[in-house]
């Protein structure tokens, strides 16, 4: 399997250190073109990746062409396609809020991919939602569903449902929550790091028992709630402040915020 990076970013690196540790493909195997010679130059030296000096080499050389490109210049680059041979390659999308339709757009008839990995790939704990038109072979869908499967939990949706899962496993809301603990504690008298080291083994042990039960979270509060005892009373302190109405909302945000962009794109292309 050959495959390709536009751009050489922090997904590359990930994408790529964690396709090679697998064994899905050789270092050599994997195309750089980036229009930073020194982050093209960092990424061999360390990695051992093959660089190519013009988007056509990378492309004629790939099986899979990962577009990791921000999201502001994916509209640019797209445009930019339609002068190479796509033919038995897909293309994978990659940037936040970039629809499938702008690839299909500028190459017609190419076989398009999107996923968007969250920041835990890193560490192979990421959950990776992947969508794919109806040119991908299933081959094409096999390889890739592998390449992201290297990175953590891999699921195939359709390309309606990437903007909310966008939203959904961004990390920065459970962060959030996580240091709402620590500083309950520091709150309650606790020092710093007795508070963080409780906190952590907290949520890491409500998250293993959770996982032996995954299908049932009502189940799992009704257990810890004895009548008029001190669960019960938290659980009632966060619905008189409107908590999972507070949660709901923070993810509902990132979702529209995802989606209008998409949108934007959308609009951008049916105006053409």
């Amino acid at each position: 399997m050959k495959i390709g990076f536009m751009g050489s970013g922090a997904i590359a690196e990930i994408l790529s250190q964690k396709i090679t540790a697998s064994g899905i493909a050789k270092p050599s195997d994997i195309y750089l073109y980036d229009v930073s010679a020194n982050r093209l130059a960092y990424m061999s030296e360390k990695y051992g990746l093959t660089v190519c000096c013009e988007p056509k080499d990378m492309i004629a050389a790939a099986d899979y062409v990962f577009m990791c490109v921000r999201s502001d210049n994916a509209i640019d680059m797209a445009k930019t396609l339609n002068a190479y041979d796509f033919t038995g390659k897909t293309i994978v999308s990659i940037s936040s809020g970039i629809p499938m339709a702008l690839y299909e757009n500028n190459v017609p008839g190419a076989a398009v991919a999107r996923a968007l990995p969250n920041p835990p790939s890193r560490i192979g704990h990421g959950v990776i939602a992947v969508a794919f038109n109806s040119k991908v072979s299933e081959s094409q869908r096999a390889d890739l569903m592998k390449i992201f499967g290297a990175m953590g939990t891999c699921l195939a949706l359709g390309e309606d449902k990437i903007n909310a899962i966008t939203s959904l496993t961004g990390p920065a809301p459970v962060y959030a929550f996580f240091q709402g603990i620590v500083e309950s504690a520091l709150l309650l008298g606790i020092d710093h790091k007795t508070a963080a080291k409780m906190a952590f083994g907290t949520v890491e042990g409500c998250l293993k028992v959770w996982e032996n039960n995954i299908d049932n979270i009502g189940g799992l509060l009704a257990e810890t709630s004895t009548p008029g005892g001190i669960s019960v009373r938290q659980l009632y302190n966060l619905e008189q402040n409107a908590f999972k109405a507070t949660v709901k909302e923070c993810y509902e945000e990132g979702f529209l915020r995802t989606k209008a962009y998409s949108d934007g794109i959308l609009e951008m292309l049916n105006k053409e």
